[in-house]
């Protein structure tokens, strides 16, 4: 049981705002909390990615699996059944959902994912903004096989998987993209990964990139990293979700930090 998670969620429920955007005196974060966080559509991609994922979930074939970073927290064999996985390690569907939110918001052409997985969170904001270069980054070549499977299965053609280590394949990603307008990082959980990626994204941004972090309460040491980058005079505005963390670089802006209920 991972006693830290459930001491900062406690607190993080009576210190958050209210997530309809009540006393949020941003104009930005406010309208992006309305338009955004509590949109409430049904999109016809949902159903198709969702399907999947129940795909995923009844899938007893077992794979091995290659860790590069802090591995599962509740996974702990390298022999692994594709159902376990889907049940503990892919992306809620609410925070999946809001990934494709806001791809279909801010309409990211270059976009970078740091942790592949099964391919739902990539299939989401894939499909939020079709006109968008996604590259995603996996470190299992047995995991991005499964992922392409399901890019293929939801029909989308604007994502491309790179395998290898992160520190072999995130450079060369960076590269090709040129500049990032929103990255997604769910990589390796430690705090020196974490904020490694920070730095070696950064140039790569301008100010109207989005860089979301996943799990920042995964543990100490991951929340130390997500308070470092919040406090970092180069981040303007941050917003914590809970299990997302969101940054951005806009300008003319006084420096902020949200902690929004979601």
């Amino acid at each position: 049981m991972n006693f830290f998670l459930i001491k900062q969620g406690i607190r993080y429920f009576f210190t958050s705002r209210h997530a309809r955007g009540h006393g949020i005196h941003s104009p930005f974060v406010y309208s992006l909390i309305r338009s955004v966080f509590i949109e409430t559509q049904k999109y016809t991609e949902y159903a198709a990615i969702e399907q999947h994922r129940k795909l995923l979930q009844k899938n007893t074939q077992y794979i091995e699996v290659t860790d590069f970073g802090a591995g599962s927290q509740q996974l702990q064999s390298t022999h692994r059944m594709i159902g376990k996985i889907a049940q503990t390690s892919l992306s809620p569907k609410k925070y999946a959902q809001l990934l494709f939110r806001m791809c279909r918001y801010f309409k990211p052409q270059n976009v970078l994912e740091i942790g592949t997985s099964l391919g739902i969170s990539g299939a989401y904001m894939a499909a939020g903004y079709a006109k968008a270069n996604i590259v995603t980054l996996e470190g299992s070549q047995n995991i991005a096989d499964i992922a392409q499977n399901t890019f293929q299965t939801c029909r989308l053609s604007n994502i491309t998987i790179r395998v290898g280590n992160f520190s072999d394949t995130l450079l060369p990603a960076l590269q090709e993209l040129r500049h990032i307008d929103m990255a997604f990082i769910d990589g390796n959980h430690t705090k020196e990964a974490t904020l490694n990626y920070f730095e070696q994204l950064y140039p790569y941004c301008n100010a109207d990139s989005i860089l979301i972090f996943d799990d920042i309460y995964w543990s100490a040491d991951m929340h130390d990293a997500w308070k470092t980058i919040c406090n970092d005079p180069r981040v303007s505005l941050s917003i914590d979700l809970f299990k997302l963390g969101i940054v951005f670089f806009r300008t003319g802006v006084a420096k902020q930090n949200f902690r929004v209920r979601f």
